[in-house]
């Protein structure tokens, strides 16, 4: 098998498509600067809402219990694996 390599007169040359970063931060941070005032007007206007706190302990009791249950089905496979 042979390698050809073919010339062209149409090379990709970039000048005008140049990104200038300074700019592009500058901006991102101007609007991530706008969304935050507007949040920040939109959160004055809307109530406060507390969770329960029953309703956060029982949330963090069923995270719990997952997690227990994948660590248990974890040793019981492997112990399966190993010895059976």
């Amino acid at each position: 098998m042979q390698t050809m390599y073919y010339t062209t007169r149409n090379f990709i040359r970039h000048t005008d498509n140049v990104v200038d970063l300074t700019e592009y931060r500058r901006r991102l941070a101007r609007v991530r600067q706008e969304q935050t005032m507007d949040f920040a007007a939109d959160c004055d206007d809307a109530p406060v809402q507390t969770a329960a706190p029953r309703t956060a302990g029982l949330g963090g009791l069923l995270e719990h219990c997952a997690s227990f249950g994948v660590i248990v089905m974890t040793l019981v496979f492997t112990a399966q694996v190993l010895f059976g």
